[in-house]
């Protein structure tokens, strides 16, 4: 049995003025044991914690270390230990990553997901970029439709009966009037993912980074990730790559080309229903980025205290650690430094920084060649329509909807790998295809793709588009006319 603090003093007579107010005295819980358990190691004088602590055997084996040889650093060649096996593995959890293991069970596998954070959500939680743009295309008439269905559109409406709070668009009840592009919690979209995965009964691997492929030729038969147990290998029969870099594409001899874009960053303030100024002061400054500076004078988000913001940010390479560091280091001095002055400044006293955003933005790094790779200019002509599509992207403020090539998710130079997600399209519409719903539409069709190839043995070039388009409608994708 265990109680708190204040329980425990009260039973003891001695909580007083201070437990009324509750303001001198904490919740920490405290033994109610005399002694530790039979074969803890732990501090015999604080029980409380002691009692959790016991020695186990190690769970990491070390191999040989890197060594200098001739003036080059030289990694010994080492085994790495086989720790699962499954019918599709999926690396990465982003939005693309999530609705690729989703679908893939849906279609009838055996799947594993591959994570490096500890939650799921990539930049759309972990990177705090909320809204769920190009959703939806508009008829000549003015009314809207969403085209982002299946997982997608489940999602949204899973996230919407969560209430206002947290998720919120102006057109929640009537979609037809408008462009639906909710905003969503952050931490409300990490439960609901958490919550469909686990129904779905997929293998959830988090803290792991994806590093590598297993490949016997050209075929990739798994992935290799690092973790605190070190190198270990996922076999499987099929691999979707849903990292944003493409790292296991990479790794498994995929054609790509590498552009630099923004390295985004995102901070949610607080206390935004507080604001008592009915504009932005006179003569507003550019930040850092050569963009307005953030004085909102209310909430953006069903949660009237939160705003999310986010910074263009610099130009850089995303695959650069000085780049990424250098990144960081600036949004987070902007932000601070921003946020002070709101704070001197009338109308915006209680204004504060809740949180900044635990993975940092890059738009866009490598871009595989794919079987097909849909330009701006192929969009646009009159006779657009991919014969093999596999979904469609809403209108995303610029652009509008369109639908999505299959060959678009088969890279170039590899066997049994799926791309989705924001390393495929083209430089001039990765701007699209990097997008939250856009994300959801490649990975949900690179995971029904990865797991008719997995059931039938088959590379997923050779798959039948007619049983492809078969499977996706009875997940409800939206993928005719």
């Amino acid at each position: 049995m265990q109680i708190s603090k204040r329980e425990f003093l009260k039973k003891l007579g001695l909580l007083g003025v201070a437990g009324v107010s509750g303001a001198a005295l904490g919740d920490e819980y405290v033994a109610t044991v005399k002694k530790l358990p039979e074969g803890s190691v732990g501090d015999p004088d604080n029980v409380w914690f002691g009692q959790r602590i016991f020695p186990i055997g190690h769970t990491v084996e070390d191999g040989p270390s890197c060594r200098m040889e001739n003036g080059k650093i030289i990694m010994p060649a080492r085994e790495v230990p086989l720790f699962h096996e499954t019918d599709v593995v999926v690396v990465g959890g982003g939005p693309a990553g999530f609705a690729a293991a989703v679908s893939a069970v849906r279609a009838g596998v055996k799947v594993a997901l591959v994570e490096r954070a500890g939650s799921l959500g990539g930049l759309f939680t972990n990177g705090m970029v909320l809204i769920m743009l190009a959703t939806s295309r508009c008829d000549e008439g003015g009314r809207w439709e969403v085209v982002t269905r299946g997982i997608c559109k489940e999602f949204m409406d899973r996230a919407s009966s969560l209430g206002r709070r947290y998720s919120w668009s102006r057109f929640d009840d009537d979609h037809s009037r408008g462009h639906w592009q909710p905003t969503v919690d952050p931490e409300a979209a990490k439960y609901l993912m958490d919550k469909m995965v686990a129904e779905s009964k997929i293998e959830m691997f988090f803290h792991a980074y994806g590093v590598d492929v297993v490949l016997d030729g050209d075929k990739a038969i798994g992935v290799v990730f690092q973790s605190k147990q070190g190198l270990q290998a996922i076999l499987a029969k099929q691999v979707v790559d849903c990292t944003g870099d493409g790292d296991i594409a990479f790794s498994a001899g995929a054609k790509y080309r590498q552009i630099t874009h923004g390295i985004g960053f995102v901070a949610r303030l607080a206390n935004m229903d507080r604001i008592t100024a009915k504009k932005p002061p006179e003569n507003v400054e550019k930040d850092v980025y050569g963009l307005n500076e953030y004085w909102a004078t209310r909430g953006n988000e069903g949660n009237p205290s939160s705003a999310w913001a986010g910074r263009l940010g610099p130009k850089g390479d995303g695959l650069s650690v000085r780049d990424l560091s250098s990144a960081e280091v600036a949004h987070r001095k902007y932000w601070f430094e921003h946020v002070q002055k709101m704070q001197n400044t009338p109308g915006w006293e209680e204004v504060y920084i809740a949180n900044t955003c635990s993975q940092i933005g890059p738009r866009a790094t490598r871009i595989f060649e794919c079987e097909y790779v849909t330009d701006r200019a192929e969009i646009r002509r009159p006779d657009y329509a991919p014969k093999d599509a596999i979904g469609w992207f809403g209108v995303d403020g610029v652009h509008a909807a369109f639908p999505v090539s299959y060959k678009q998710l088969v890279p170039v130079g590899c066997e049994n790998v799926l791309c989705a997600g924001r390393m495929i399209g083209a430089p001039d519409t990765i701007d699209t295809f990097r997008l939250i719903c856009p994300c959801f539409v490649t990975g949900q069709a690179a995971g029904v793709a990865a797991a008719l190839s997995a059931k039938k043995n088959i590379s997923p070039r050779a798959i039948v588009y007619a049983e492809l388009r078969r499977e996706l409608e009875k997940q409800s994708v939206f993928v005719g006319s």
